[in-house]
């Protein structure tokens, strides 16, 4: 086949335009450190990438929920221990009571004391974290630019000498049988409830003479059956307020509670005379405490009441530990998304980012074809066409 002129320079045009489609590619990719623009560069690479990008968006969003987490339970923390410290305070005010030594005078102080503890108690209880109240729940303070709680806003109250979360009166529950505060029953109807306490095990917990004497202890008619629904209803709403607390998505599928609801502070096990397990309520306790030093029990009566004292104290200590339980778990997280990030970090490096001095010994090695495919094509287009008819 005849080559003739015009062939050799369309073919040199195509050649050196590839080259300079090459050079541009590598130039490119100096310039931006990727290595590609267009999805049609490197479809794979590039579906590569994207999937560790979302990993890392995801990763970045439960940090983020980590460590909000984390300030929240400091919060909680501290909450807890403040309320602990005041319990113990009141104890050792006991303490100090029941010793004979003591004075009418002196008594009347511990008294002033104790009374000061327990609205402290209730300041406490009423802790504030920016717009919303550590253990009150989803209650939200009046005015929260200012994070100004007024009393008729804070969750827990004090009503006649009652505590009252959320105007629900806690104190109804002092020297319940302490099985119906571990038993769940919210979302239940009071008939719900009374089948539950009067059918025998397993269907249900077979307690209804202890349910009877309990409503007879607090004056009510346990064989009125409008009593025995009030009492079944209040029950169920206890349980339904209990469950009431701020939470966080810390992972897949992973919520974590990051306060404590008020009323699994305030109510706690302790032990009757007779050794039987009842619920007791941190306020009625300091409230008994400071009546009976007010108005001069003796000390054997003064030393009944450090059992119920040293019970509270121990069931915070529990919640502390609980707490402690969450902020350990959320620190194992936080150091698990980090690695995580890392991880993912890295695969996206490797899919996106180029080697910098593979591509500049590439470009190097595709200018140097450049310029000799240059070189040649100025020999090949250099005769004209008097050149031919010579």
């Amino acid at each position: 086949m005849r080559v003739t002129n015009s062939m050799l320079v369309n073919t040199l045009m195509r050649n050196v335009g590839t080259n300079l489609t090459n050079i541009t590619r590598l130039q490119n990719q100096m310039a931006t450190g990727r290595r590609f623009a267009n999805i049609s560069d490197d479809p794979s690479a590039l579906i590569y990438s994207q999937s560790a990008r979302n990993r890392l968006a995801r990763v970045s969003h439960f940090m983020g929920s980590v460590q909000t987490a984390q300030d929240w339970l400091t919060q909680t923390e501290a909450g807890v221990m403040e309320l602990q410290d005041t319990l113990v305070n009141a104890y050792e005010s006991a303490v100090d009571a029941a010793t004979d030594s003591k004075t009418d005078d002196d008594r009347r102080n511990i008294a002033r004391t104790v009374d000061q503890l327990r609205k402290h108690f209730v300041d406490t209880l009423n802790t504030a974290f920016g717009d919303r109240f550590v253990f009150g729940g989803f209650n939200t303070p009046g005015d929260a630019a200012h994070n100004v709680a007024t009393e008729g806003n804070r969750p827990f109250t004090v009503v006649n000498e009652k505590l009252h979360f959320n105007g629900f009166d806690l104190s109804q529950f002092d020297g319940m049988p302490a099985a119906f505060l571990h038993e769940d029953f919210s979302g239940m109807t009071p008939t719900e409830v009374l089948a539950r306490i009067d059918d025998p095990p397993p269907a249900g917990l077979g307690m209804g003479d202890a349910f009877n004497t309990f409503l007879d202890s607090i004056g009510l008619n346990s064989s009125d059956p409008t009593a025995r629904e009030n009492v079944a209803g209040n029950l169920g709403m206890l349980h339904h307020l209990r469950s009431d607390v701020i939470a966080f998505d810390v992972g897949p599928a992973v919520n974590m509670p990051v306060t404590i609801n008020g009323i699994d502070l305030v109510l706690f096990t302790s032990r009757d005379d007779q050794g039987n397990a009842i619920v007791r309520n941190q306020f009625d306790v300091l409230t008994d405490l400071f009546n009976a030093v007010e108005n001069g029990s003796n000390a054997e009566e003064l030393t009944k009441m450090l059992r119920p004292l040293q019970d509270g104290q121990s069931h915070l200590l529990t919640r502390t530990a609980e707490v402690g339980g969450r902020v350990r778990r959320l620190e194992l997280l936080e150091g698990r998304y980090e690695q995580d990030m890392i991880n993912f970090e890295r695969m996206r490096s490797d899919a996106e980012d180029v080697d910098m001095a593979e591509t500049i010994m590439h470009w190097k090695m595709a200018e140097a074809v450049y310029q000799a495919a240059l070189s040649a094509g100025a020999r090949i287009i250099q005769p004209t066409l008097m050149d031919f008819l010579r």
